[in-house]
């Protein structure tokens, strides 16, 4: 008996219900009481289940792995998250005073922002990547703090609600709205320094932690390359960018979890392979179809009257460059994004070609080693070999 108090297995999951009876009630008030800003039914449904992964996978991690922190700060990103939308949608029925709405959606807002800093500095171990990096850490709980104070007395920056009785007009009040802006923004650029030590910490990794690593980076450059289409109003949107948007933010809860409690995990290389070679080639088939279409559509336009002769040729163009463009650029990615897959392939396809001209039954055995050795790489290999039985049954 060590004497050390250990945490209960039932606190993660009260934290997990509790984010997620808020993230629901959020939602439904949300969609009972719409505004003109919302996405409307489908696009609130369809952003839930990301906002429910957080507090989910914060609660397996911390219930697998209590002593570790990571898996509490994803519990309190839960919580924060819960409280945000649940506020939000308090806000739209009046239920309470408009400075206390104010006040449970800024202060979560900012806590959730320093948690996110945390997250990204202290994956996948909960320690940071070196002594150096404390320095951001300090930073952003010093941020959150000075924004935290004075947050109550200016709470009408946050969203436009009558100013609270103890609020600060004026001049003052002016200082106090732009120290709160000042905050976020700095905590937004902490942000984006603190996903620079993912990097940092993936030049110094061990095998495992690479892996770790790689999980996480491929969910966060998918999660970036929508937030940036819609940040920067790219002409993109209806239910499959919806759906698209969704899963991608949904996707960074999920590869922490697996990244973490190592589920799956070598399986990284293997899915970073499909998503760039199957992104390069809708790419490459997306341009060979318009490319075709430019070309056809004004030598056979006069002779047909319409553009759909050019379309039906360039539809069969695309179908029929889509296996062997597949096959070449999933070889040439494998190349570079999953190494081991290829160079296992390549050893069975040189011992299969082999076996068509080996006839020394010695020599088949020991190549059979070697390619085992090569592509499984375990710590011991046995061959094992029927004796033939005689005619008359018995063994020789």
């Amino acid at each position: 008996m060590t004497g050390e108090r250990r945490t209960p297995v039932w606190l993660p999951w009260a934290l997990c219900w509790v984010s997620l009876g808020l993230l629901l009630c959020g939602a439904g008030l949300r969609l009972a009481f719409p505004e003109d800003r919302d996405g409307g039914v489908f696009d609130t449904v369809i952003h839930l289940p990301g906002f429910a992964l957080v507090p989910l996978v914060g609660a397996l991690i911390a219930t697998r792995l209590p002593t570790n922190l990571y898996g509490w700060l994803w519990c309190a990103l839960g919580l924060s998250y819960g409280v945000v939308i649940l506020a939000q949608g308090l806000r739209r029925i009046d239920a309470f005073p408009g400075w206390l709405a104010a006040a449970l959606i800024g202060a979560p807002f900012l806590t959730a922002l320093y948690v996110l800093v945390l997250l990204l500095l202290l994956f996948p171990t909960g320690r940071l990547p070196g002594q150096r990096w404390r320095w951001l850490a300090r930073a952003a709980a010093l941020v959150t703090a000075v924004s935290l104070l004075v947050l109550p007395f200016a709470l009408n920056t946050v969203v436009e609600v009558r100013p609270a009785a103890w609020g600060v007009g004026g001049r003052a009040g002016r200082v106090l709205a732009a120290l709160i802006q000042g905050g976020l923004v700095a905590l937004f650029l902490l942000v984006v320094l603190a996903a620079g030590s993912v990097l940092v910490r993936f030049r110094r990794a061990g095998p495992v932690e690479r892996q770790q690593l790689k999980w996480f980076v491929l969910a966060a450059v998918l999660a970036s390359v929508t937030t940036m289409a819609d940040l920067l109003g790219f002409p993109v949107s209806g239910p499959v960018w919806a759906v698209v948007d969704a899963l991608s933010l949904a996707l960074l809860p999920i590869a922490v979890g697996i990244a973490v409690l190592r589920y799956r995990l070598y399986e990284i290389d293997r899915i970073v392979s499909r998503t760039v070679s199957y992104g390069l080639l809708t790419a490459a088939l997306i341009g060979l179809y318009l490319l075709v279409v430019a070309l056809l559509q004004p030598l056979l336009e006069p002779l047909t009257g319409s553009s759909s002769l050019a379309v039906a040729v360039s539809t069969l163009a695309v179908a029929a460059a889509f296996n062997p463009a597949r096959r070449r650029l999933q070889a040439a990615v494998d190349r570079r994004f999953d190494r081991a897959r290829y160079d296992a392939a390549r050893a069975v396809d040189a011992f299969t070609a082999r076996l068509r001209d080996q006839v020394d039954l010695g020599q088949v055995v020991g190549g059979l080693r070697e390619t085992v050795s090569a592509t499984v790489a375990p710590t011991r290999v046995a061959v094992w070999l029927r004796v033939p039985s005689s005619p008359n049954g018995a063994s020789p």
